[in-house]
């Protein structure tokens, strides 16, 4: 049985360490991820620092300074209400097969967001180039010769056609 923050998941979770400067490149310039880093960084540190072995409550201790009638009342509070109760409630326990499940969603949710990634990127480069070839036209726009723009923009031609066929004046705009 696993429980919910396993030490031995949490160390090879740590040991894996982000690409902040990945991360950052990819969310761009105006996004600062310092205070979320700086969390991560946090909750990975209170990880490697928790205690390895949970040592038990030291009831005689307790008694000597609070009473044994107060120690008495919270050793039964705890026992009877957190340990049986509230604590089952709160506690998820994983088996070996739920654990195999969640690593292949994971698996498969990390695959489907590398695809997700890979297309954008590629209409990305797409529109780069389409924007490049239409600022190399936009440059180049007053070198064309009429019969070139006819050419490449047959839109324009059929337009030019249908006002000439209905007699509309040069220079006449609509």
């Amino acid at each position: 049985m696993f429980r919910r923050a396993s030490s031995m998941i949490s160390r090879r979770v740590l040991a894996r360490s982000a690409n902040w400067e990945y991360l950052s490149s990819t969310i761009g310039k105006d996004v600062n991820i310092t205070s979320f880093r700086e969390a991560c960084e946090k909750m990975e540190s209170d990880i490697v620092d928790s205690p390895k072995k949970v040592t038990g409550i030291d009831y005689k201790a307790w008694e000597a300074k609070v009473g044994k009638e107060a120690v008495a009342a919270i050793k039964d509070d705890f026992e009877n209400v957190w340990l049986k109760v509230k604590k089952p409630e709160t506690t998820m326990t994983f088996d070996e097969g739920d654990v195999a499940s969640l690593r292949a969603d994971a698996k498969s949710l990390v695959e489907d967001c590398q695809k997700m990634e890979d297309w954008h990127r590629l209409r990305v480069r797409e529109l780069e180039i389409e924007i490049g070839k239409l600022q190399y036209e936009l440059d180049n726009l007053d070198d064309l010769h009429v019969d070139d723009m006819m050419k490449r923009y047959p839109h324009i031609a059929e337009r030019v056609d249908a006002q000439i066929e209905e007699g509309v004046p040069p220079g006449y705009k609509e």
